[in-house]
């Protein structure tokens, strides 16, 4: 994958994991157990959305410094 792809799937990852963990339900409006796991996979995701940047990112500078 190109870097500046790479790091345009980065940022929308990156989205995601914030939109999924930011409209897990209010304490107190349903179980306990729900509101942890939606926001554990909320964060993997961030997680995984920052690496992609970071890589992206990485390699986007190697590419350019060999020109």
């Amino acid at each position: 994958m190109r870097p500046r792809r790479l790091v345009g799937v980065g940022a929308v990852v990156t989205l995601l994991g914030v939109g999924v963990a930011a409209m897990a339900p209010v304490a107190g409006a349903t179980a306990p157990g729900a509101i942890g796991a939606q926001q554990t996979a909320g964060g993997v995701v961030l997680l995984a959305g920052w690496a992609l940047l970071g890589w992206g990112i990485h390699r986007l500078g190697r590419e350019e410094r060999l020109r």
